[in-house]
């Protein structure tokens, strides 16, 4: 099934730690035979109000100042820039292709490439001060991509688990499935799947499991999943996750968010 991707695109921003995403969407590309395609993301929203004659900007080297459409344009520039050279080292060091290009506007499904494309996003932003976080813009878009999203929070590193969590039987989870085990095998991690009791506990359940994953050297449990949010939640700790795997259509965004913002992991949702 990963078959079918043909491109890895990862989207960076201005106001995101772009280092695991771009370092996150190398690797999978490089796994995947796939070239690496950067989307760089102009704010066109904070474009506009800089425009705007009483936008103003407080910083600490010089306090309150005027905002300028041209200072705003400026600093997009320069993270743009950046962000293209740590893609570029990042697919030199996978011995990967790599494109990078820069548009304006709010993120979307429509900039992120098309339908056989795996999109890779930061789910954390830069932090302003010691301690302040904006919120990350790409919890609310996981309802309406619907491709591959892999949500990067957390620098790339093996051993753990990757927890997927299963919904069906049906080719979503077939697809969902095989990414995980992918992903565990690049990251020398331990699959755990888990499901609701009427899916782990047919008889033919395990077999199923292993026909699905013949072929893939990987560690493989399998267990009952939690119902209760913060019950999963600690389970998920327990196991040391490094991904969650989450089949696309589980709850709403806002649902989703408070499930895993907590949790030091990455997030990959699969439709």
């Amino acid at each position: 099934m990963t078959q079918s991707i043909k491109r890895i695109v990862v989207s960076l921003d201005a106001a995101s730690e772009t280092g695991p995403a771009i370092d996150t969407a190398a690797r999978l590309a490089a796994r995947w035979h796939v070239p690496l395609h950067g989307v760089f993301i102009e704010d066109e929203e904070l474009i506009d109000l800089a425009g705007l004659p009483f936008a103003r900007q407080v910083t600490l080297a010089t306090g309150r100042g005027p905002l300028t459409k041209d200072q705003i344009e400026d600093h997009f520039r320069a993270f743009a820039e950046r962000s293209r050279r740590e893609l570029t080292a990042a697919a030199a060091r996978h011995g990967i292709q790599s494109s990078f290009e820069v548009v304006r506007g709010a993120p979307a499904a429509a900039v992120l490439g098309g339908e056989n494309d795996f999109v890779v996003a930061a789910a954390t932003t830069r932090p302003v001060g010691d301690h302040f976080r904006v919120a990350s813009r790409w919890w609310s878009l996981t309802a309406i991509i619907t491709r591959p999203l892999l949500l990067a929070k957390c620098d790339w590193k093996t051993g753990g688990s990757v927890f997927a969590l299963l919904r069906g039987r049906g080719p979503q989870s077939a697809r969902m499935l095989e990414m995980a085990a992918q992903i565990a095998a690049i990251s020398r991690a331990v699959l755990t799947v888990a499901g609701p009791p009427d899916l782990t506990g047919a008889d033919d359940f395990e077999g199923w499991l292993s026909g699905l994953l013949e072929g893939h050297s990987v560690s493989l449990q399998t267990e009952l999943a939690a119902t209760d949010p913060a019950t999963l939640r600690q389970r998920i700790l327990e196991l040391d996750c490094l991904l969650l795997v989450i089949e696309g259509g589980e709850g709403e965004p806002d649902e989703l968010r408070e499930l895993v913002e907590p949790m030091a992991c990455d997030v990959l949702l699969v439709h």
